[in-house]
């Protein structure tokens, strides 16, 4: 017997179906319906809910063809599988729901609670072969997707259907079923509910999931125009651009979407884009924003990451669009509930999205080489690799998805493919390798050559190696998991030799200039209808402060012209500048030719521009090291300064040595020693001045103008074996006692001087 309140909720649910009853012969009414469903959510005593259930059962025996009642028993078993979870409650409203369906095959409803019940059901099973099984049509997904387009078949106005299927459909990696939503969508726009903003939207969705992006376009603009979410809209539209390739418009239209206060949707929206990459720190101070200044962060979340990577306004923020549309295309995980193994290197909680291929993929993009090995007997695996610039060691990352055919995790090394037993027995064991698992360790020769060497080590030869594969792998998995990146990639290498010195400039600010020299036999020479040779190159540099925050930048193109082609050997120089505040910066540079896909970025030099004034005291800029007659020169007012951009000399050879001391009044003795040094360290005596002295050089420099003082001097580099050395300047205030250093590398070639 149900007694107190019990006997009340019972009474009230009791007193619903009656009403329904009356209509069961009839077309079903969708808000009565809804209000059954409404009915029960509150109720979360399971036990009321068993007592109605068996009431309506034994209703139903006597009644079968009354789909209302299967109705109210769907509806039923779907609040007690929401509450006890588990399958057995989604799978009896499942039945109920199909029973309802055809009894009544016109009613949408049916079918459209049909494809609920089958989500629900796909979100609380683990399905190890769940990919396979979508492939086949068979998984859960699936089944919702063909019940929802039922619903439509129906009712081509339900809008609430139209929007479900779509949803549904964006989560599958299975383009019919996207293709399934899109007819319906299409269908529906000449409905009343094709001109719902939620319908809209999720149709501008699923035309740019398809690539149908002007379509997408369309959409999502009338979504705009009948009320939709006017930041949530022009995100979307800012993705639509920026697959189409129009960088500009979609940039502005995604500033636009954070100007003002953001709606909660919009937020959700910008956080999506920023999440993938964004550090704890940066997505909590991105959460504790107020709604009017979600905009102005995300845009500064961008400029950052292009200034990291040297790219131009922009381009981070549509790099990570792309990656996002092809992790979705490739790497979407459709259980969302994922295995746990000791050997899996990272576990995320926080997203249920994407593989860890794809978790990479979003952080760092495509990789610059990719590996697999199939034999039947091991699990499906990955290895990718990130080449990075040196000093930085390379990145690979390798991938294996056990007991789940597509949900790839990341592991410590390649040999935990077979699982951390074996990659532990194969450490120490002389009968391992089998002849599996050395082809393993040769798949991945052209990632590192370290694996083959694996492969053919015997097992006392090879326990440090596999410790060094497994430290490596550890290192890898760390940075690319809490990093992200955007290097630029070239087929061809210019090798550059790049150095850069700053000094005061006329006003306030100083100068930076950037000297380059490029060997003509990586460039691609271009004739132009003269018949003359031109080497057309672009040049951009940017420099920034600690914060990655850009103070200057350039970006341009130039065409060098000879009349025939540069002999071999020699190289294309040239020299840029920039006027930078004083102050601690980096830079970087990036020369690259626009007929080929050749190029170079030097990465993060750092830099020291000087302050001139009596607030910068005593300073000094940095050394211009210079060879007469190398061909480029810097032109200045008070006499030209002599470069070398490849920053080697002749042997026996004359340098000459520029610099600026700045800060100190006019006949002022500054104490000055100049030191050559092999580039180990130790002191070479040979004398470098014309004239007398040596490498070792002590003196005093008599200032011959307040405020900024120009010092030339030549280097007689008689002597000096072919090598590298480097030239340090110390130079001292004799009042403040304060000391500069300075130093120059540059190299002694094996040639003499003509």
């Amino acid at each position: 017997m149900v007694t107190g309140g019990r006997a009340g909720a019972l009474a009230g649910l009791a007193l619903i179906a009656s009403a329904c009853l009356v209509h069961a012969q009839e077309p079903p009414d969708r808000a009565t319906l809804d209000s059954i469903r409404a009915s029960f959510a509150p109720v979360a005593d399971s036990t009321v809910l068993l007592a109605r259930e068996q009431q309506r059962i034994a209703y139903a025996r006597e009644h079968r063809d009354d789909p209302m009642v299967h109705f109210e028993l769907g509806f039923l078993a779907f609040r007690l599988g929401e509450i006890a979870g588990g399958n057995k409650h989604f799978d009896d409203a499942g039945s109920e729901f199909e029973w309802a369906a055809e009894l009544r095959p016109a009613w949408p409803y049916a079918w459209y609670w049909l494809g609920m019940t089958e989500l629900a059901i796909g979100e609380t099973r683990n399905i190890p072969l769940a990919n396979i099984r979508q492939v086949l049509g068979t998984d859960p997904l699936s089944k919702a997707v063909r019940a929802f387009a039922h619903a439509l078949e129906a009712d081509p106005s339900f809008s609430a259907a139209l929007v479900d299927l779509a949803t549904t459909a964006l989560r599958q990696r299975i383009a019919p079923r996207l293709g399934v939503a899109q007819r319906a969508l299409r269908e529906a726009s000449g409905t009343p509910a094709g001109r719902f903003p939620a319908v809209l939207l999720v149709r501008g969705r699923i035309e740019r999931q398809l690539g149908e992006f002007d379509t997408a376009l369309a959409a999502l603009h009338a979504y705009l125009e009948v009320g939709g979410d006017s930041g949530v809209g022009d995100i979307e539209i800012a993705r639509a651009l920026g697959a189409l390739g129009r960088s500009d418009s979609a940039r502005a239209v995604y500033a636009r979407a954070g100007r003002g206060a953001v709606s909660d949707a919009a937020r959700g929206e910008f956080r999506r884009d920023v999440r993938w990459i964004a550090s704890p720190e940066e997505l909590a101070a991105f959460d504790a924003l107020p709604a009017d200044s979600v905009g102005p962060w995300v845009g500064r979340f961008w400029a950052r990451r292009d200034v990291a990577d040297g790219r131009r306004a922009g381009e981070r923020l549509l790099e990570q669009f792309r990656r996002y549309q092809y992790a979705r295309a490739h790497y979407l995980l459709v259980s969302r509930h994922r295995s746990a193994d000791i050997a899996n290197a990272y576990r995320d909680t926080t997203q249920s999205e994407f593989d860890d291929r794809g978790v990479i993929y979003l952080r760092h993009g495509e990789p610059d080489g990719r590996a697999q090995y199939a034999n039947g007997e091991v699990e499906p695996n990955e290895s990718w690799l990130y080449r990075r610039p040196a000093p930085e060691p390379d990145l690979i990352f390798h991938f294996v998805a056990r007991g789940d055919v597509q949900d790839f995790r990341l592991v410590e090394s390649l040999l935990d493919v077979y699982g951390f037993r074996t990659a532990v027995a194969f450490q120490t064991r002389e009968n391992l390798p089998t002849s599996a698992i050395a082809e393993l360790l040769s798949s991945r020769a052209s990632l590192s050559p370290m694996y083959e060497q694996l492969s053919h080590l015997g097992a006392m030869a090879r326990g440090p190696l596999i410790a060094q594969e497994r430290a490596e792998g550890r290192r890898a998995v760390n940075v690319g998991v809490h990093t992200d990146s955007y290097a630029m990639r070239f087929e061809n290498d210019l090798r550059p030799i790049v150095s850069s010195f700053a000094v005061a400039g006329p006003g306030p600010d100083a100068e930076l200039h950037v000297i380059f020299a490029v060997p003509v036999n990586r460039l691609h020479a271009a004739t132009t209808e003269a018949g003359a040779t031109a080497y057309p190159l672009a040049f951009r540099l940017v420099v920034y402060d600690s914060a990655m925050r850009e103070v200057t930048s350039l970006d341009t193109l130039r065409v060098f012209r000879s009349a025939q082609p540069l002999p071999e050997g020699s190289y294309l120089t040239e020299q840029v500048s920039v006027r930078v505040p004083p102050g601690s910066y980096h830079y970087h540079f990036v020369v690259a030719e626009l007929q080929a896909d050749a190029g170079t970025q030097v990465r993060a030099r750092a830099v020291e521009v000087p302050r001139v004034g009596a607030a910068g005291g005593f300073s000094a800029s940095d050394l211009v090291l210079g060879r007469e007659g190398s061909g480029l020169v810097w032109r200045r007012t008070e006499g030209e300064v002599p470069l070398n951009p490849i920053q080697r000399f002749p042997r026996d050879g004359e340098a000459t040595l520029y610099y600026e001391i700045y800060g100190l009044s006019q006949g002022a003795s500054v104490g000055t020693r100049v030191l050559v040094t092999t580039r180990g360290g130790r002191s070479l005596f040979r004398r470098i001045f014309g004239g007398g002295a040596g490498a070792n050089l002590a003196y005093t420099t008599v200032t011959d103008a307040p405020g900024r003082v120009r010092v030339m001097q030549r280097l007689a580099l008689t002597g000096l074996p072919p090598g590298r050395y480097t030239l340090t300047l110390e130079l001292e205030d004799p009042i403040s006692g304060r000391r500069l250093v300075r130093r120059q590398p540059f190299e002694i070639g094996s040639a003499r001087a003509p």
